[in-house]
C-alpha cells in the first residue's frame, strides 16, 4: 500500500482485464484512488459506519477537479465528523437536501428569515434593515435567492446611488450581512455572497457638517405651520421636537406618551427606554417649555399611545424614521392625478431651503446652544454622546441639572431666532407666536 503522490496518480492505469482498480494511500488511512478502464480517476473515502454496521464508501471528487491535498483535507474533516459520532455520508446527504431547498428559497423568503432569525433578536435597529431591503425585495422578491448575482446587486445599488448615495451604501451593508448570515456553515441557505467583492457603490461618504442658518431656522419653524405644507402635521411637529430637544430623529419619531413625565410642571422629561438608546442605557431628556408646547399639540387624542402616530394607525403606531426623511425630500411619482403620476413636493422644496436632513436639525440645535454660551460638556451630555472609555463605567452622574439648563437656553434662543409668527401667504393662520 504505497503513499499516493501526484506522479503516481498520473501514471496509474487500470489493467485491460479489470473494470477498475483501487489504490490506497498509506499516509492517509481511508483514502483511496479509483481508476477505471476509461482512465477516470476518482478519490474516495472508506470508513466503518456504526449506523449501518458495515464499511461504506464516500466519493470525494475526480482527480484534477480536486487535488490530492484537497482529498486528504476532506478525509481529515470526515474523520473529525466520525469522532463526533456523525456519519459523513448522512451529513453529505443532508447538505444536498439543504442545497436543493436553497435553490427553491426565494429572496423574499430569505429576507423574512433574516429579519426574524437574525435582525430582530440581535439588532435594535432591525426596522432599518427591513426598510433598506424594500428595493431589493421589489427587484428580486420572487427570484431564487441563490440566483442573485454580483452584477444584479451592482445594478440595483447603482440605481439607488443615482439619487441617494448614502442609502445605496446602507442597502449594500444590509444585503452583505444578509447573504453572509445565509451562507454560514450549518445554515447554507446560499452558497455564495454576491456582495462579497463589490466596492461601495454609493462612494465614499463625507462627514456631514450642515447647520441651518438663523434665517433658515426661522423659515423652517414657521413654514412647518403653513396650511399647505406637503406633510402630515404630526411629521412637522416631530421635526420641531428634534430641533427643541436634540434627540435623534428615530428617538423623536418613536416617542410614546408613557415615556413623558411631568408635562404640566417645570420638570418635564422624556424618559427614553434602553432599547431606544445606544449601548442600551436609560436616558432622561429634560424638556423645555417650548418642547412641551410642541409635544402637547401632537397629543390631540386621549386614546393615542404614540406621540407622533402614523396617519394609517389609530394612534398606537408611531411614524417611521424614514418618513421624516421622505417628508423633507418628497417622493418620486408619489401623487396620482387621473392616469398620470406626479412627483410629490417635499418640505425643503416647498419652503425653498437648501438640502438638509432631520439629523442636521440636531446639529443645528447643538450649535445654537453652544453659541449662546452652553458649556460643551453639557451639550455633549444632552446629545448623549458617549466616549466608551472606563470613566463612564464608574461615573453614573446623569447631568440632568446641566442638561436642563441647555434645553432652556436653547428654547430661549429659538424663540429669539424665530421671532413673531409671520402672516402666512394665504392669510389663513393667525395663531399667536410660540
Amino acid at each position: 500500500m504505497p503513499k499516493l503522490t501526484d506522479s503516481a496518480i498520473k501514471a496509474a492505469k487500470c489493467p485491460p482485464a479489470k473494470d477498475r482498480i483501487e489504490l490506497a494511500d498509506s499516509s492517509c488511512p481511508g483514502l483511496y484512488l479509483r481508476v477505471t478502464k476509461n482512465g477516470v480517476k476518482t478519490f474516495a473515502f472508506k470508513y466503518w459506519s456504526p449506523i449501518l454496521s458495515k464499511t461504506v464508501t464516500l466519493n470525494l471528487g475526480q482527480y484534477d477537479d480536486i487535488s490530492l491535498t484537497d482529498a486528504k483535507r476532506k478525509v481529515g474533516d470526515h474523520r473529525r465528523d466520525i469522532a463526533r459520532d456523525e456519519d459523513p455520508r448522512a451529513k453529505k446527504r443532508l447538505e444536498r437536501k439543504k442545497a436543493a431547498r436553497a435553490e427553491e428559497l426565494s429572496f423574499d423568503q430569505l429576507a423574512d428569515q433574516y429579519i426574524e432569525e437574525y435582525a430582530k433578536p440581535n439588532k435594535d435597529s432591525w426596522k432599518n434593515d427591513q426598510h433598506y431591503l424594500k428595493r431589493a425585495r421589489a427587484a428580486w422578491g420572487r427570484l431564487p435567492a441563490a440566483a442573485v448575482t454580483d452584477d444584479m446587486a451592482a445594478e440595483l445599488l447603482d440605481e439607488i446611488a443615482e439619487d441617494a448615495p448614502v442609502s445605496a451604501n446602507r442597502t449594500q451593508s444590509v444585503l452583505h450581512k444578509l447573504f453572509s448570515w445565509a451562507k454560514q456553515p450549518g445554515r447554507k441557505l446560499v452558497q455564495v455572497n454576491p456582495l462579497a467583492d463589490l466596492d461601495r457603490r454609493g462612494g465614499k461618504e463625507q462627514s456631514r457638517d450642515r447647520v441651518l442658518t438663523d434665517d433658515e431656522v426661522r423659515t423652517l419653524w414657521w413654514g412647518l405651520d403653513h396650511p399647505d405644507l406637503p406633510a402630515d402635521r404630526k411629521m412637522a411637529l416631530a421635526l420641531k421636537t428634534i430641533l427643541t430637544t436634540m434627540v435623534r430623529p428615530y428617538q423623536a419619531a418613536l416617542m410614546e406618551r408613557s415615556e413623558l413625565i411631568g408635562l404640566d410642571s417645570d420638570d418635564a422629561q422624556y424618559c427614553m427606554p434602553r432599547h431606544r438608546v445606544k449601548k442600551r442605557r436609560e436616558v432622561i431628556v429634560p424638556l423645555s417649555d417650548l418642547a412641551v408646547e410642541v409635544i402637547e399639540e401632537a397629543i390631540s387624542d386621549d386614546e393615542q399611545t404614540a406621540v407622533f402616530p402614523s396617519k394609517f394607525s389609530d394612534g398606537d403606531v408611531p411614524i417611521a424614521r424614514a418618513s421624516l426623511s421622505q417628508a423633507l425630500a418628497g417622493k418620486k411619482n408619489g401623487k396620482k392625478i387621473g392616469d398620470r403620476t406626479e412627483d410629490r413636493t417635499g418640505i425643503r422644496a416647498f419652503l425653498g431651503l437648501a438640502h438638509f436632513t432631520a439629523h442636521d436639525l440636531r446639529r443645528t440645535a447643538a450649535t445654537i446652544a453652544r453659541r449662546a454660551g452652553a458649556p460643551r460638556a453639557d451639550v455633549k451630555a444632552l446629545l448623549d454622546h458617549v466616549n466608551g472609555d472606563v470613566t463612564e463605567v464608574y461615573d453614573k452622574y446623569d447631568m440632568l441639572k446641566e442638561k436642563r439648563q441647555v434645553v432652556n437656553l436653547l428654547a430661549s434662543e429659538l424663540r429669539r431666532i424665530v421671532g413673531e409668527r409671520p402672516i402666512m401667504a394665504h392669510g389663513s393662520d393667525q395663531r399667536t407666536a410660540a
